[in-house]
């Protein structure tokens, strides 16, 4: 489960907001994180992506740091991208994204960039 807190004025997400539910979840093991500028979301502890992913790699019997390529663009993928063989972040990708990547496309994801991060690194 996850709480969304949705709102148009991205700027008060970030610097009213966040800090605010940043505290809370200090205070009650949760994590916030942010997929979309104008959408913050509320996850229980140890909840994300990179779990998940790790979760259905062990279970296929993939190696998550040397046979998994992930894509993402924002923050909530920042942790499944660390966790990758090649997390690549496309051409839009927030800092946090692209700080966790090891490589950034020129593309941004809607310019095709996630398919060719498929064919560059062999998935064609």
């Amino acid at each position: 489960h996850k709480l969304l807190i949705m709102d148009n004025d991205a700027e008060m997400l970030k610097t009213v907001v966040r800090p605010k539910l940043e505290k809370l979840a200090e205070k009650h093991g949760v994590i916030v994180t942010q997929a979309l500028p104008t959408m913050l979301e509320l996850l229980p502890g140890g909840c994300s992506k990179a779990v998940g992913v790790q979760k259905l790699c062990d279970a296929l019997g993939i190696n998550a740091e040397t046979e998994l390529l992930a894509l993402g663009d924002a923050e909530n993928d920042a942790e499944m991208l660390s966790l990758a063989s090649i997390g690549v972040a496309v051409g839009n990708a927030c800092p946090v994204a692209r700080s966790a990547s090891d490589f950034i496309m020129t593309e941004r994801n809607d310019e095709g960039g996630a398919g060719l991060a498929m064919e560059q690194f062999g998935f064609d």
